[in-house]
Protein backbone atom coordinates (compact mmCIF):
# COMPACT_ATOMS: atom_id res chain seq x y z
CA UNK A 1 0.00 0.00 0.00
CA UNK A 2 1.77 3.23 -0.89
CA UNK A 3 2.10 4.93 2.23
CA UNK A 4 3.02 8.66 0.91
CA UNK A 5 -0.55 8.52 -1.35
CA UNK A 6 -2.92 8.21 2.24
CA UNK A 7 -0.66 10.69 3.63
CA UNK A 8 -0.69 13.36 1.00
CA UNK A 9 -4.53 12.63 1.24
CA UNK A 10 -4.88 13.67 4.71
CA UNK A 11 -2.40 15.98 4.81
CA UNK A 12 -3.92 18.06 1.29
CA UNK A 13 -7.67 19.29 3.44
CA UNK A 14 -5.07 20.43 6.61
CA UNK A 15 -4.81 23.87 6.11
CA UNK A 16 -8.53 24.35 5.31
CA UNK A 17 -9.66 22.50 8.59
CA UNK A 18 -7.09 24.19 10.38
CA UNK A 19 -8.18 27.49 9.49
CA UNK A 20 -11.56 26.82 10.07
CA UNK A 21 -11.25 25.11 13.79
CA UNK A 22 -10.15 29.06 14.69
CA UNK A 23 -13.82 29.72 13.73
CA UNK A 24 -15.78 26.65 15.21
CA UNK A 25 -13.99 27.01 18.62
CA UNK A 26 -16.64 29.43 19.38
CA UNK A 27 -19.40 27.33 17.83
CA UNK A 28 -20.97 24.26 18.93
CA UNK A 29 -18.71 20.76 19.49
CA UNK A 30 -21.27 19.36 17.02
CA UNK A 31 -20.32 21.65 14.44
CA UNK A 32 -16.75 21.10 14.78
CA UNK A 33 -17.20 17.36 14.85
CA UNK A 34 -19.20 17.80 11.46
CA UNK A 35 -16.64 19.86 10.34
CA UNK A 36 -13.94 17.01 10.82
CA UNK A 37 -15.99 14.21 9.68
CA UNK A 38 -16.63 15.87 6.29
CA UNK A 39 -13.01 16.46 5.86
CA UNK A 40 -11.78 12.69 7.14
CA UNK A 41 -14.42 11.20 4.61
CA UNK A 42 -13.51 13.25 1.55
CA UNK A 43 -10.03 12.55 2.33
CA UNK A 44 -10.30 9.12 2.55
CA UNK A 45 -12.61 9.03 -0.35
CA UNK A 46 -10.04 10.91 -2.43
CA UNK A 47 -6.83 8.75 -1.10
CA UNK A 48 -9.44 5.26 -2.06
CA UNK A 49 -10.13 6.64 -5.49
CA UNK A 50 -6.24 7.23 -6.04
CA UNK A 51 -5.62 4.17 -5.09
CA UNK A 52 -8.28 1.87 -6.55
CA UNK A 53 -7.11 3.98 -9.70
CA UNK A 54 -3.79 3.07 -9.56
CA UNK A 55 -3.45 -0.27 -8.06
CA UNK A 56 -6.87 -1.79 -8.66
CA UNK A 57 -7.39 -2.19 -5.13
CA UNK A 58 -8.85 -0.20 -2.11
CA UNK A 59 -7.10 -0.88 1.33
CA UNK A 60 -8.75 -1.76 4.76
CA UNK A 61 -7.60 0.79 6.50
CA UNK A 62 -9.20 2.99 4.42
CA UNK A 63 -12.36 1.41 4.60
CA UNK A 64 -12.30 1.31 8.29
CA UNK A 65 -11.54 4.90 8.27
CA UNK A 66 -14.20 5.76 6.65
CA UNK A 67 -16.64 3.87 8.73
CA UNK A 68 -14.97 4.80 11.84
CA UNK A 69 -15.54 8.19 10.79
CA UNK A 70 -19.56 8.29 10.98
CA UNK A 71 -18.72 7.96 14.87
CA UNK A 72 -18.01 11.84 14.99
CA UNK A 73 -21.43 12.22 13.96
CA UNK A 74 -23.71 9.21 14.70
CA UNK A 75 -27.12 8.60 13.99
CA UNK A 76 -28.65 5.20 14.42
CA UNK A 77 -30.56 5.43 11.20
CA UNK A 78 -27.72 5.53 9.48
CA UNK A 79 -26.92 1.77 10.52
CA UNK A 80 -29.72 1.21 7.62
CA UNK A 81 -26.81 2.48 4.88
CA UNK A 82 -25.16 -0.86 4.96
CA UNK A 83 -27.85 -1.96 3.50
CA UNK A 84 -26.88 -0.97 0.21
CA UNK A 85 -23.91 -2.68 -0.27
CA UNK A 86 -26.19 -5.68 -0.46
CA UNK A 87 -26.57 -5.27 -4.45
CA UNK A 88 -22.48 -4.72 -4.39
CA UNK A 89 -21.99 -7.86 -2.42
CA UNK A 90 -23.88 -10.12 -4.90
CA UNK A 91 -21.98 -8.76 -7.43
CA UNK A 92 -19.04 -9.51 -5.91
CA UNK A 93 -19.59 -13.11 -5.13
CA UNK A 94 -20.48 -13.59 -8.65
CA UNK A 95 -16.90 -12.42 -9.56
CA UNK A 96 -18.20 -9.75 -11.65
CA UNK A 97 -16.60 -7.07 -9.08
CA UNK A 98 -13.94 -6.63 -6.36
CA UNK A 99 -14.94 -7.32 -2.60
CA UNK A 100 -13.16 -3.53 -1.67
CA UNK A 101 -16.20 -2.06 -3.68
CA UNK A 102 -18.64 -3.78 -1.13
CA UNK A 103 -16.89 -2.79 1.91
CA UNK A 104 -16.73 1.11 0.06
CA UNK A 105 -20.54 0.97 -0.13
CA UNK A 106 -21.17 -0.35 3.27
CA UNK A 107 -18.39 1.96 5.03
CA UNK A 108 -20.04 5.07 2.94
CA UNK A 109 -23.33 3.86 4.47
CA UNK A 110 -22.74 4.23 7.92
CA UNK A 111 -21.72 7.89 7.17
CA UNK A 112 -24.63 8.71 4.94
CA UNK A 113 -27.32 6.40 5.60
CA UNK A 114 -29.33 4.49 3.19
CA UNK A 115 -30.81 7.03 1.24
CA UNK A 116 -28.01 9.05 0.55
CA UNK A 117 -26.13 5.98 -0.23
CA UNK A 118 -28.50 4.82 -2.79
CA UNK A 119 -28.36 7.97 -4.37
CA UNK A 120 -24.24 8.24 -4.04
CA UNK A 121 -24.34 4.66 -6.27
CA UNK A 122 -26.70 5.96 -8.47
CA UNK A 123 -24.66 9.25 -9.16
CA UNK A 124 -21.61 7.28 -9.21
CA UNK A 125 -22.56 4.42 -11.52
CA UNK A 126 -23.96 6.74 -13.70
CA UNK A 127 -20.84 8.88 -13.99
CA UNK A 128 -18.79 4.92 -14.70
CA UNK A 129 -21.39 4.42 -17.11
CA UNK A 130 -20.68 7.70 -19.19
CA UNK A 131 -17.20 7.34 -19.07
CA UNK A 132 -17.39 4.01 -20.12
CA UNK A 133 -19.65 4.99 -23.14
CA UNK A 134 -16.94 7.63 -24.41
CA UNK A 135 -13.86 5.82 -23.62
CA UNK A 136 -11.79 3.87 -25.77
CA UNK A 137 -13.16 0.15 -26.61
CA UNK A 138 -16.79 1.40 -24.57
CA UNK A 139 -18.42 -0.75 -22.73
CA UNK A 140 -17.06 -3.78 -24.51
CA UNK A 141 -13.73 -3.53 -23.53
CA UNK A 142 -11.53 -6.43 -21.71
CA UNK A 143 -9.77 -4.62 -19.15
CA UNK A 144 -11.68 -3.70 -15.75
CA UNK A 145 -12.34 -0.33 -14.85
CA UNK A 146 -11.74 0.24 -11.06
CA UNK A 147 -15.00 1.90 -9.62
CA UNK A 148 -13.89 3.10 -6.50
CA UNK A 149 -13.07 6.92 -7.85
CA UNK A 150 -16.81 7.36 -9.52
CA UNK A 151 -18.59 5.88 -5.98
CA UNK A 152 -16.31 8.56 -4.54
CA UNK A 153 -17.40 11.47 -6.63
CA UNK A 154 -21.06 9.90 -5.98
CA UNK A 155 -20.73 9.73 -2.43
CA UNK A 156 -19.43 13.01 -1.86
CA UNK A 157 -22.00 14.42 -4.23
CA UNK A 158 -24.51 12.90 -2.20
CA UNK A 159 -22.62 13.82 1.45
CA UNK A 160 -22.26 17.65 0.35
CA UNK A 161 -25.40 18.72 -1.86
CA UNK A 162 -28.36 16.27 -1.03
Amino acid sequence: MPAEAVVTALILPAPWLLSGLRDAAASQTGQLLAMIQAVLFAALLLAAAWIDHRKHIIPDILNLGIALSALLCFHPGNLRGILAAVPFLVAAMGGRMGGGDVKLVAACGLVLGFGDTMAGCIIGLSLMLCFCMVSPGGLKRKEACPMAPFLSAGFLAAYFLL
